[in-house]
């Protein structure tokens, strides 16, 4: 199983990925990197053992997602 990040406005792959955490930390970054249009832009996909893809969030919903699981800081 590996997850790919698309561009949807390039058609083009940005990378693959291992975990889904990965893919949001990476989401999260070029949010930061290129401000919300850029990550609007993005679709997140899962390939399985089988090679099924699958849609996993694109869009606002992807970049919700990321940000929802953005670790969050201890108080010290």
């Amino acid at each position: 199983m590996f997850y790919e990040l698309w561009n949807l406005k390039s058609g083009n792959i940005v990378n693959t990925y291992d975990t889904e955490d990965q893919v949001l930390r990476a989401v999260r970054d070029l949010h930061a990197l290129n401000g919300p249009e850029l990550a609007r832009s993005l679709s997140l996909t899962v390939e399985d053992d089988d090679e099924e893809t699958t849609l996993v969030a694109k869009g606002d919903e992807l970049l919700r997602r990321a940000q929802a699981a953005m670790p969050r800081r201890r108080a010290v």
